[in-house]
């Protein structure tokens, strides 16, 4: 490994700058984008939103936020701020197998209760104020384990792959890890402490060792990231990027920087 931060792990950071210009030719059937009021509490503002509520705009919307959060998580594990590397990349997570999930539908022709209720609910308005707030019926969002069936479903259909239970048992058991962060666990708290100086390393970890592992774990969650636009490339029947994604998320996964 180099000494800098920008000599370390070319292949990912290589693939990191190549994101936007995916995530623009995936967003661009979708634009322009529609101004609408933001509300009756700010009547002079307005907010974006897609001219459409489609499983399309659904997953160019998670992409947005795992391309943000791809290239927020790798400033952080730069910096020593492991934790919060950790916390994000749980979204980033999240989003790639809600990506999946939702395309695969679609391309089953015969969506999930659980993917249709998904995609309602994405677009479902979120309440202005307290009151909105605590006068709307309380409703369970659709849960990781439910969306996660479209991976089992596919490992169900391959031949030579991953059997479906041991490939859920995998991703349940990775999940919990990256939960840990989200939710402050006493383990990730003890992470930030530093024995020769008896601190908590609250200004980012100081051991270059300890910033690879979570660089390494960057790296791993692009190539979900990238798998999860290969996917959806294909489903907006745009080959040509879907095969230069897939060329570059091989390189990736070849390059041994990954965890």
């Amino acid at each position: 490994m180099g000494n800098s931060a920008e000599s370390d792990f070319p292949a990912t950071r290589s693939s990191i700058e190549r994101l936007d210009e995916w995530l623009t030719a995936l967003a661009s059937p979708l634009l322009p984008l529609q101004q609408v009021p933001a509300g009756p509490a700010h009547p002079d503002r307005f907010r974006w939103v897609f001219r459409e509520q489609s499983e399309r705009a659904l997953v160019v919307g998670k992409a947005v936020r795992v391309v943000s959060g791809i290239r927020a998580a790798m400033i952080l594990a730069d910096m020593g701020y492991v934790a919060e590397c950790g916390t994000i990349l749980r979204t980033v997570s999240d989003f790639s197998n809600e990506m999946f999930s939702i395309t695969e539908g679609v391309r089953s022709g015969n969506p999930t209760e659980a993917q249709k209720l998904f995609l309602q609910q994405y677009f479902t308005a979120i309440a202005s104020d307290p009151d909105e707030y605590d006068e709307q019926e309380k409703e369970r969002f659709v849960t990781r384990d439910k969306l996660l069936s479209a991976h089992y479903r596919i490992a169900a259909e391959m031949k030579g792959g991953t059997e479906p239970d041991r490939l859920r048992k995998v991703l349940r058991f990775i999940a919990q890890g990256y939960d840990k962060y989200v939710h402050g666990a006493y383990i990730t708290s003890m992470e930030l402490f530093y024995g020769d100086s008896q601190r908590f390393m609250v200004r980012g970890v100081p051991s270059g060792e300890h910033k690879e592992i979570y660089k390494r774990a960057v790296a791993s969650k692009l190539h979900e990231g990238l798998a999860a636009l290969v996917v959806i490339a294909v489903g907006m029947n745009m080959p040509a990027l879907a095969k230069e994604i897939e060329a570059v998320a091989k390189e990736l996964y070849a390059s041994g920087e990954l965890s």
